[in-house]
């Protein structure tokens, strides 16, 4: 029986070459993948000499990068195994990052420097220097959202569109410098999200309006309004994003971030409040609701929707997006899984942001954690990175 028992046992590290390729080449999920070349030196080489073929255009969940916790590297969380993967990361170190397609756009605080970084690969493209209309030092970077037309993974042919406080901006590759987006003089209200839709970039002010920008057209820095929605700066009490699903363009409000005064014990959050004047109350701040908008583009204007079908939105200071939930174990649909991304409310902490973060379930407006642990910072809490390996 012992004998028997010995015979059975298996070396896994010693099967044939070309078999490991085969089983490498049928995994679809990446934390499948890495976790395959984590099993042992000869899987790690099987691993390394199939990533080229390793397919890139499958959907992917994105993971969770944690605030910097120590100096050139930086933590991924995966919601699909809890899987924490730590990676070297010198060149974000000390950056405000923000996402789009896989890679990071990262920003400097010193001397206004800007990249395009794959996290995975550490590929960099170095961006000209910003034109600095910065009025708000304790931000410590006017960039608040960047979103990619195409992965420079994939071609040449990209641009990146930007929000510089209240600016619209984009950079085409292989340009010398910045293109501005007009708008006209008068009453003029701060961006909050861009995306790019069928071609174009849309973006979306706080007053709900949206303004489609033609950037390979015959006018490229100028927009055009093509709808309103009905909701107006007064009534909104947070932050605001734009996102294409389902062939369609959605609006999503989301209520409680800003800073207000708490209701009770419980509204309060364990963080040190920066009191910026003497007798000045304790303030908190953190989500509350989301309110979702189905955007007809043609009417111009938006019906409100308690209805995401199969798809999650993921939201927060990363390019938003919407997955479709049913290809990947845990994600649940019609759930918005959202960051600590509103930097008027988080600055005004020691401990800076990431704690107004979770998964909003939009039938009947509960909110659960999507992480456990605690990742705070003041000038780069947790985003939203979809992995790709290159």
């Amino acid at each position: 029986m012992a004998q028997l028992q010995q015979d059975l046992l298996v070396d896994w590290s010693e099967l044939h070459h070309d078999l490991l390729v085969l089983i490498a080449r049928r995994l679809n999920l990446i934390e499948d993948y890495l976790s395959f070349g984590s099993v042992c030196k000869s899987w790690h080489v099987v691993v390394v000499a199939t990533k080229c073929s390793f397919n890139s255009d499958l959907p992917r969940v994105p993971w969770l990068m944690l605030a910097e916790e120590e100096e050139d590297c930086r933590k991924f969380f995966s919601l699909y195994n809890s899987m924490i993967l730590k990676k070297r990361i010198p060149k974000a170190t000390g950056k405000r990052c923000m996402e789009s397609m896989g890679w990071l756009i990262t920003v400097g605080e010193d001397d206004r420097e800007i990249s395009l970084l794959h996290p995975f690969s550490g590929v960099e493209i170095e961006l000209p220097h910003q034109i600095d209309y910065h009025d708000y030092p304790w931000m410590r970077t006017s960039i608040r959202k960047a979103v990619l037309s195409a992965s420079p993974s994939h071609t040449s042919d990209y641009l990146l569109m930007v929000i510089d406080v209240k600016f619209l901006r984009f950079w085409r590759s292989g340009d010398l410098r910045w293109t501005n987006i007009n708008w006209e003089e008068g009453a003029h209200f701060p961006y909050s999200d861009i995306v790019y839709f069928k071609g174009h970039f849309y973006a979306l002010d706080f007053t709900g309006r949206i303004v489609v920008c033609d950037v390979t057209g015959p006018e490229p820095n100028k927009r055009h309004v093509v709808a309103q929605l009905p909701f107006y700066l007064g009534q909104i009490r947070g932050q605001t994003y734009i996102l294409e699903s389902l062939g369609s363009l959605f609006v999503v409000v989301r209520n409680g971030c800003q800073l207000r005064l708490p209701k009770d014990d419980f509204d309060r959050i364990p963080l040190t409040f920066i009191h910026q004047v003497e007798n000045e109350e304790y303030l908190t701040y953190g989500t509350l609701e989301f309110i979702v908008y189905r955007v007809d583009l043609a009417a111009g204007q938006g019906t409100q929707t308690r209805e995401l079908g199969d798809r999650a939105f993921f939201l927060g200071a990363s390019a938003s997006l919407s997955v479709q939930a049913s290809q990947f174990p845990v994600i649940k649909p019609n759930h918005i899984y959202f960051t600590d991304d509103f930097l008027e409310s988080y600055i005004f902490y020691e401990e800076g942001g990431g704690l107004d973060m979770g998964v909003f379930n939009l039938a009947d407006g509960s909110i659960q954690p999507h992480y456990e642990g605690f990742s705070l910072s003041r000038f780069c809490p947790p985003i939203w990175v979809t992995p790709t390996l290159s």
